[in-house]
């Protein structure tokens, strides 16, 4: 084949290559502007490669026709502007975290570029021990499609790595207890970041009216070690103080245990007492109470951390089936607080009503739900507490 016909089919393949990777990263749900309507095909005669067929795929590129033609690649076609819905690479994104520690993420809007006009919710989901932040975040987006909330919400979902999952080396890290309990970062980036001053960093972003103009609530959640994660931070960040024209709430799901704001627990249950358990002294250090807190803590002290939780918007849901001990935290703090997830939290909220009444916790029990994030946010419950409010 001469020089020039090779040159030909090149430039063809190369722009139907392009073409593919347009298709390939699509926003979801776009599709092609035009169908191509026919092949190009080069066929050879007297010696010469003819074109003889035209295909037009919208403006990604346009073959000339007649003897001779040649392919005249041009720019592809962006898609349509509109939230990333799928945990595809094009959703994943690095914020700065403070110390020059980027904290990979997950978000249907970009964080730090752009003008989300239509944007007045934001949700940041925290992952489970597993870490995997990318099912939370896609569970979300489904919960969000489910109450007809897409078009207006902005869906986040950080990971908090550990040494196994292979950061790179601007990326913090932490123990796998430790990024649950707000503890520093163990690695990575320089200086240590707390896993609970990350996330007042995603909260700072999604107040920038710069960036989010309508942005005026933001939900704070997490399930199972989430939702450790969740009831802590709401005791600890300092930002819903800080931060004016704006409403914060901290939807708490499935926690395998709670943040106590008294020594006293139901034990057993219908006793409301100071234990007394010499096998179990530490049971209201942190993270299970307001004792010995750790460095994030330590900013606010144990009295303003008590008031914080007691005043601020915390949606408890808990599922009615969540009465194994799987992956459940079984030490002796932890059993004070009762012996699965369900009991667990149905007794902080006796508790709170027993020694606080007046306590601004919400203790809902989600029907016929077991120990899934899927299922509890998808439900007509877990709906509800993140976007109807």
């Amino acid at each position: 084949m001469g020089g020039l016909a090779g040159a030909s089919v090149l430039r063809l393949v190369r722009s139907r290559a392009r073409v593919r990777d347009v298709r390939l990263n699509a926003r979801p749900g776009w599709r092609e502007p035009v169908a191509v309507r026919s092949v190009a095909r080069l066929r050879s005669s007297g010696g010469a490669v003819r074109l003889v067929r035209c295909a037009v795929l919208g403006a990604a590129f346009v073959l000339g026709c007649g003897d001779g033609g040649a392919a005249r690649p041009v720019e592809p076609p962006e898609p349509p502007p509109g939230p990333c819905l799928v945990a595809a690479s094009r959703c994943r994104a690095r914020l700065p975290v403070g110390g020059g520690a980027l904290l990979p993420h997950y978000a249907t809007h970009a964080l730090g570029e752009g003008t989300h006009a239509g944007v007045v919710l934001g949700v940041v989901v925290v992952h489970g021990t597993s870490r995997n932040a990318d099912d939370y975040f896609e569970r979300v987006v489904e919960a969000a499609r489910l109450a007809d909330r897409l078009a207006n919400v902005v869906i986040v979902a950080p990971r908090f790595q550990t040494l196994d999952d292979a950061p790179a080396a601007d990326e913090p890290y932490w123990t796998s207890s430790g990024w649950k309990r707000g503890h520093p970062s163990a690695g990575g980036a320089a200086p240590p970041v707390s896993s609970y001053a990350a996330l007042d960093s995603i909260v700072a972003r999604l107040a920038d009216k710069a960036r989010f103009p309508a942005l005026s609530r933001i939900v704070a959640t997490g399930h199972s070690a989430g939702g450790q994660v969740a009831h802590r931070y709401a005791a600890g960040s300092a930002l819903e103080d800080a931060l004016s024209g704006y409403a914060i709430r901290y939807v708490v799901a499935n926690p395998s245990t709670y943040l106590y704001p008294t020594p006293v627990r139901e034990w057993p249950p219908g006793n409301y007492v100071v234990p007394n358990v010499p096998s179990c002294p530490n049971y209201d250090a942190w993270h299970y109470g307001l004792q010995n807190l750790n460095p994030y803590m330590q900013q606010a002290g144990a009295e303003l951390a008590r008031r914080r939780l007691l005043r601020r918007d915390v949606v408890v849901l808990v599922g009615e089936e969540d009465t194994g001990t799987a992956n459940l935290d079984q030490s002796c703090g932890a059993n004070l607080q009762g012996p699965n997830r369900l009991q667990r939290g149905l007794a902080l909220g006796r508790v709170l009503a027993h020694v606080f009444p007046g306590h601004a916790h919400e203790v809902a029990t989600v029907p016929g739900t077991g120990h899934s994030s899927s299922a509890m946010y998808q439900s007509p419950l877990g709906r509800n507490a993140l976007f109807a409010w």
